[in-house]
């Protein structure tokens, strides 16, 4: 088959997995257009045959400085010509906000198909915010295929968005062989505040310093500055105990001043934006995620697979993916006192550690590798287009 895609190039799960999708497809015969504004970031160091970018057109006017260029047009043009140029069979759009919307108008004009896939803020966010919902509601019901991350979202999008039409759930997916894990890999990071000379001071990770880690986007719903509190307990009874931050965000800020606050400086250290999280993951000793809301995120899906044990909270969609007690701690509820005593325990745990870490990797062999999962979009495409 020849797909279109649509999806959000930056950093983030939805993109990503988009963008894995595609290449996963590409390698077993497909062709695959990425239509988007950028390149996908993680195809900014690698090309995959039968992969190929088709940039958005996109430009400036008078007529548009109040309200910016108005980028669905231009997305649902530039569909029209790959679509025609290229004999596509259908477009994915990932995430419904505005890819369905562009997908459907695409469709009304060369009665291409298209399938949308809800990964989670475009349904129970975004996606019911007054401004968005009739049209996410209308291009979402009339697509050929809908396919949502979870069980979570699937309920959601059926009980809140309104949608009354067959969703396929098919979750996220990591490929096990290439996200793994790697030993003997150790950090050296940097502290989190200036030193007196003005220099920021280096920091080599000790064999007995005990590693968490967490990577987000910064967003209030992952609660970051919450995990920087849960840290202040944490280090009172464990003073090797050191958070790694990889990502960024909206609350990044607070989150700093937060870290100076507590005087955590030399417990917490943000990374940025990091393309190797293969070997951060490997580097750690647990991987902590305390959001309150999640569709299917793939960040758990990438510690595990490097048999990276996981604490988590029952957000969403995250107890189809961590059987609590099995594959992962989940926490009860949400409160920070809760998760920071199982974070301590855990990290006093080694044993507990491993094992938690080799059954996260049997749990996401056995149910959400790429081999079973992309099989699955296959078999939708395919019902899709008559095949």
């Amino acid at each position: 088959m020849r797909i279109g895609v649509n999806l959000y190039p930056s950093v983030g799960g939805s993109g990503y997995v988009a963008t894995r999708l595609g290449q996963h497809l590409a390698a077993r015969g497909h062709i695959i257009h990425f239509i988007t504004y950028q390149r996908p970031f993680s195809m900014m160091w690698q090309q995959t045959k039968g992969v190929h970018v088709d940039l958005v057109d996109r430009f400036d006017y008078p007529l548009f400085k109040a309200v910016g260029p108005p980028y669905s047009m231009a997305l649902t043009s530039k569909m029209i010509k790959v679509a025609k140029a290229s004999a596509l069979d259908l477009i994915h759009s990932h995430y419904a906000i505005p890819h369905a919307m562009a997908a459907y108008m695409a469709r009304e004009i060369i009665k291409i198909p298209y399938v949308v896939t809800l990964h989670g803020s475009d349904v129970h966010t975004l996606g019911l915010d007054p401004a968005y919902k009739p049209v996410v509601k209308y291009t979402v019901e009339k697509a050929d295929a809908v396919t949502a991350v979870s069980e979570f979202l699937k309920k959601k999008a059926h009980e809140e968005l309104g949608i009354e039409r067959e969703i396929h759930v098919i979750p996220n997916f990591i490929d096990t062989k290439a996200f793994s894990q790697v030993k003997g890999v150790r950090l050296v990071v940097e502290s989190g505040c200036v030193s007196l000379r003005g220099e920021e001071e280096a920091f080599e990770i000790c064999p007995d310093d005990k590693i968490i880690l967490h990577a987000s986007n910064f967003r209030e719903v992952k609660r970051v500055v919450e995990l920087v509190e849960i840290m202040r307990t944490v280090v009172d009874a464990n003073t090797n105990a050191r958070l790694i931050i990889a990502g960024d965000g909206p609350t990044r800020i607070e989150v700093e001043r937060k870290i100076e606050e507590l005087k955590l400086c030399n417990n917490i250290h943000l990374l940025g934006v990091k393309s190797n999280m293969q070997e951060i993951m490997c580097s750690a000793d647990v991987f902590a995620l305390n959001s309150t809301l999640e569709g299917m995120p793939l960040v758990l899906l990438e510690a595990m697979s490097c048999k990276l044990p996981v604490i988590t909270t029952p957000a969403g969609g995250i107890p189809e993916l961590v059987r609590p007690g099995i594959d992962g701690i989940v926490t009860k509820g949400f409160e920070k006192e809760e998760y920071a005593e199982e974070l301590i325990k855990l990290l006093e745990n080694e044993s507990k550690r491993e094992q938690l870490g080799k059954a996260g990797f049997t749990r996401v062999e056995d149910k959400f590798s790429a081999e079973k999962v992309v099989t699955m979009y296959e078999k939708v495409f395919a019902e899709v287009v008559g095949n």
